[in-house]
């Protein structure tokens, strides 16, 4: 078996891996990154394309241009189940071209030094010492396995998480997920019969029959082009996501014109808090193969920008100490955290309320103002959800026909914010871990009796 050499190993070229990689470039490091897709096809997953200009601007990232750019983004509307309530949210963003985008990041790092191999797959780690070493890995082009040597192995395997699911079940980034702590995503991109009103929002329409435990969304690329998908809770028996889309996309994309189809495709979209470390001895693991979207939305090609300037910053760092142990790692999950694991941690909470209301819970929450617009902003921004004593006054006579959802609405704005703050005290070490996430699992448990009652 032929043998290579390299300081990093890149598994994986969407979002994350790429981030990363853009990141190392010219740093003196001889990286080889891999992806199972061909080049044309790096980059390209079944998710709504939307990103926060924000991102680009707090990672120094470039922003999508020509054909990388569908459409700028001005803000999100959101729609109650009976759609008799809108709700507006500003905020700017991109519609990308995801494949383009991830592929001319790829091309920049390449020019700078990063190897890239498309057409090839990690089959299994190499471990040695209790640290992962590297990779033995397959190139379809050549039809040739390779033992590559690394130093460091960044994983970014996105939802299929192929190569960390294949270490031993007592090193920590291998950690499983429950079901239901996923959404089960389909999407169609396509032309529509006539332009687009206000291509500049993304519709987002929120239903526990046509879409259980997630939601439907309609997201502009350009006056005449959409993308158009849905969400359902994964773990809950619940039909096929085909079954759902086919009975009630017409409810949401009546201006589709499915004959002028441009690609459609479904995944898995991680919806809970991060992994409760990203790294271990030899190796960072980062986007969605560790659990770094939006809980709430399941947008994650922001955070896992995040995740791979985390882990891009943690390894120039440990390569200048010579030592790629978990504790020298240590700063990718101090430093995803501070950005945005903690948030995300309290968005799962969210998320776990919003999946508990019934559509008549949510449709008069929303036409009450009991949930309101600036609840959805900041929680989605910050983690938080404030409620002062003026404003719970007023929130009690406005959910006076439904006193049980003030009371856990006030019971989920006190456990986020514990929540958050448990993440605000992320332990400094890997020795603290085990009790960090006792801490964890013991609140969560707390917060789901609370919210099932």
């Amino acid at each position: 078996m032929k043998q290579l050499n390299y300081d990093v190993l890149i598994i994986g070229g969407g979002f994350a891996g790429s981030t990363a990689a853009w990141h190392l470039a010219n740093k003196g490091l001889k990286i080889l990154l891999i992806d199972s897709k061909p080049w044309n096809r790096i980059g390209d997953k079944p998710c709504g394309d939307a990103v926060s200009k924000e991102h680009f601007d707090n990672l120094g990232m470039p922003y999508p241009e020509g054909e990388q750019l569908e459409q700028k983004i001005d803000g999100i509307k959101l729609y109650s189940p009976d759609m008799s309530t809108e709700w507006t949210v500003k905020g700017e963003g991109f519609e990308i071209n995801a494949p383009a985008y991830t592929q001319r990041i790829l091309r920049e790092a390449r020019d700078r030094g990063v190897e890239v191999m498309d057409l090839t797959t990690a089959m299994k780690p190499i471990l040695e010492d209790g640290f992962v070493r590297g990779a033995v890995i397959f190139d379809r082009r050549k039809e040739e396995q390779i033992e590559v040597k690394a130093k460091m192995v960044i994983e970014a395997t996105g939802y299929s998480r192929s190569f960390r699911s294949k270490l031993p079940h007592e090193v920590p980034v291998s950690e499983d997920m429950d079901e239901r702590d996923a959404d089960i995503a389909y999407r169609e991109v396509a032309y529509t019969k006539e332009d687009i009103d206000e291509p500049g929002y993304l519709k987002i329409f929120i239903n526990q029959t046509t879409s259980p435990g997630g939601y439907w969304w309609y997201f502009p690329k350009g006056r005449d082009k959409v993308n158009i998908g849905l969400g359902i809770q994964g773990g809950m028996g619940y039909p096929s996501i085909y079954t759902f889309y086919e009975k009630y996309w017409k409810e949401y994309g009546a201006d589709v014109d499915r004959n002028r189809m441009i690609v459609k495709g479904g995944a898995l979209v991680p919806t809970r808090r991060p992994l409760d470390t990203l790294v271990w001895n030899g190796i960072i693991v980062i986007g969605d193969s560790g659990y770094t979207a939006n809980p709430v939305h399941g947008g994650g090609k922001g955070s896992a920008m995040i995740s791979g300037f985390c882990a891009a910053r943690a390894t120039l760092n440990s390569f200048e100490k010579g030592d790629f142990s978990a504790q020298s790692l240590w700063e990718t999950n101090l430093c995803y955290n501070e950005r945005y694991g903690a948030k995300q941690a309290s968005l799962e909470l969210f998320r776990r309320f919003l999946q508990k209301l019934s559509d008549d819970d949510i449709n008069y929450g929303m036409r009450k103002k009991v949930i309101r617009e600036e609840d959805l902003l900041e929680a989605s921004m910050t983690g938080d959800l404030q409620l002062s004593v003026a404003d719970k006054a007023m929130r009690v006579i406005a959910g006076l026909g439904r006193p049980s959802l003030l009371y856990k609405l006030k019971n989920v704005a006190e456990y986020m914010k514990e929540i958050k703050t448990l993440y605000r005290a992320y332990p400094a070490g890997p020795d603290q871990l085990p009790k960090w996430k006792g801490e964890v699992k013991q609140l969560i448990l707390e917060f789901d009796k609370v919210i099932s009652k």
